[in-house]
């Protein structure tokens, strides 16, 4: 795998202003580095910021009418190519901007272009063969496994192993009632995956609804302890800033509720939270959120189990044994396991075993 850059800071802290008028200031007099440099940072300001964009907003790019954050990056990734047609890591982040688009098929070119020229990018022909077994094409996931089998045997068998469970989880008996026969012990967590909040820090109607079930359940078993997970901040509150206070205000003591404010996504929801109550010494854990996040987050979290004690900084040596229960957001979903939620799957357990989104730029 290429080595990863560190995210240059402006992407950080670039406006919406620069970010639009970032082709403005991507001169030709300047070196090619910083044109591509500057090009990466807006795309990775509208990956953070996103949602469908103002109408006075319609036009970032001369003669490109713009609907969504997603139609940005996809101009700026193409600009850059223009700029370094060499750079593959650029036909990769826009492979996978295309691919965030649900549009395989122009992802799939993409990645076929970069093993034209690099026959032994293994993420290249490793995301072609994942997202082919996603659309059915066994022919064509079945020649790229070939390939990465005789480049690399180990590592081609754990993303083999991955895409099964990836099949398996499908058949996972999403819970909508709280169980009876959990553990009545201090070491059992009920773990809540939080929701994006409002600009103004407000909690949206998602995040209350697992936060009931997450209620329901602290009252059922009162021995077990709470971890509430997410860290996107808004107005100066994380999601599990919000929900602790949420439970506190409902009756939950407050050291019932513990917090995981660090993580940005399901990916690192897991691989945070598994490593907290690892080091807790939890022994067993609920997780709670929407039956429509239940499949994704329910295979992510077993997964991590096996990251978080490879690389094991704690006394204790084993991952708590998973249960689950959900908010139903959609009933269809409890008997449905369609391409969309598997493409979506297939994206999370790439990055969670090591295959950036963005090569180079965002997990």
């Amino acid at each position: 795998m290429a080595l990863v850059k560190p995210v240059n800071s402006q992407a950080i802290t670039m406006t919406k202003k620069q970010a639009q008028e970032v082709t403005e200031t991507v001169q030709k007099t300047m070196p090619t580095e910083q044109r591509v440099s500057d090009l990466e940072d807006a795309a990775i300001y509208y990956y953070w910021n996103g949602g469908q964009l103002k109408k006075n907003e319609k036009k970032v790019f001369k003669g490109v009418t713009i609907k969504s954050n997603f139609d940005v990056i996809e101009q700026l990734f193409k600009e850059a190519i223009k700029i370094d047609p060499q750079n593959l890591n650029l036909q990769m982040d826009l492979a996978s901007t295309y691919r965030m688009q649900n549009n395989n098929a122009a992802a799939a070119k993409m990645w076929q272009n970069v093993l034209k020229k690099d026959h032994t990018n293994f993420d290249a022909r490793l995301k072609l063969a994942a997202f082919s077994s996603v659309t059915g094409d066994t022919a064509t996931y079945d020649d790229n496994i070939a390939k990465l089998q005789a480049q690399n045997a180990e590592k081609t068998a754990t993303f083999t192993k991955a895409f099964s469970q990836i099949d398996e989880i499908g058949k996972l008996d999403i819970q909508t009632k709280i169980p009876n026969d959990l553990p009545k012990d201090s070491h059992h967590y009920f773990v809540v995956l939080g929701y994006a909040l409002s600009p103004n820090g407000k909690m949206q109607p998602t995040m209350k609804k697992r936060l009931e079930i997450a209620l329901k359940a602290a009252k059922k078993y009162p021995k077990s302890k709470i971890l509430v997970a997410g860290g996107v901040p808004e107005n100066k509150l994380t999601e599990a800033t919000v929900m602790q206070k949420w439970l506190v205000a409902h009756g939950i003591a407050k050291k019932r509720v513990e917090l995981e404010d660090l993580s940005t996504n399901t990916v690192e929801n897991a691989l945070f939270s598994v490593r907290e109550l690892v080091d807790r010494g939890a022994t067993s854990a609920t997780l709670i959120t929407s039956a429509t996040h239940m499949r994704r987050a329910f295979l992510l979290y077993r997964m991590a189990g096996d990251i978080v004690l490879a690389s094991n900084t704690s006394k204790n040596d084993k991952a708590p044994v998973l249960t689950q229960v959900a908010y139903v957001d959609d009933k269809k979903i409890l008997n449905n396991y369609g391409t969309p939620e598997k493409n979506a799957i297939t994206d999370d357990v790439l990055r969670l075993n090591g295959v950036w989104q963005l090569p180079g730029l965002q997990r």
